[in-house]
């Protein structure tokens, strides 16, 4: 994972210097779509980019497009190029990945985690323990984290089944979506304000 993790924070800062350059050239910046496909076309040519799969490549590019429109609204400071030991996950947001061989392990009443294999295309097997039960086919995105320990987070990103409009959750209360952002001081921060510690400091 460590190959891809340098490949994506290398395609980054190449999409950073891209667009440094075509501000300084014609005073404009490029739309989404734009880096996207640049980012597609850098994947073509350059095999050290081939290491990623092509939904990682448009990932990364959105993920500068999300940071420079941060800067511009005021948000955030202005991107800067990124060191390959702070960029440490990798974003599937369709495809790319697979679960399969899930089953619960322990005996009897200790049956409180399940296993899994999780396939990332251009990286390969892992083994996981899940700790939440998930309908798979309400994935949207799957966020693979490494650890300084070595240790790798999964996040599953599950979206709400679709009601209509002005319907509950069939519990009484309204469905609400739940926002997940990924940091630096902490693994994970969800909307409602729940946090997930990183690995230090959940020890």
């Amino acid at each position: 994972m460590k190959t891809q993790l340098e490949a994506a924070c290398k395609l980054y800062n190449t999409l950073l210097h891209a667009e440094q350059e075509e501000y300084e050239r014609n005073r404009h910046t490029m739309s989404k779509t734009e880096l996207r496909q640049l980012a597609l076309d850098l994947r073509k040519r350059s095999p050290e980019f081939q290491a990623l799969h092509s939904q990682v490549t448009q990932q990364v590019a959105d993920r500068f497009y999300q940071a420079r429109e941060r800067f511009l609204v005021g948000l955030a400071n202005k991107p800067k190029k990124k060191k390959p030991h702070k960029f440490l996950s990798l974003v599937y947001p369709q495809s790319g990945w697979r679960l399969s061989d899930i089953r619960e392990v322990g005996l009897g009443k200790n049956k409180k985690n399940r296993r899994a294999r999780l396939y990332l295309s251009k990286i390969g097997f892992f083994t996981l323990v899940m700790h939440r039960v998930f309908p798979e086919s309400q994935v949207s995105r799957v966020c693979a984290k490494l650890n300084p320990s070595g240790r790798i987070h999964v996040i599953f990103l599950v979206g709400e089944a679709e009601v209509e409009e002005g319907h509950s959750s069939g519990e009484g209360e309204p469905v609400e979506a739940v926002g997940v952002d990924l940091g630096i001081t902490r693994l994970a921060t969800l909307s409602f304000g729940w946090a997930l510690p990183r690995e230090s400091e959940a020890a």
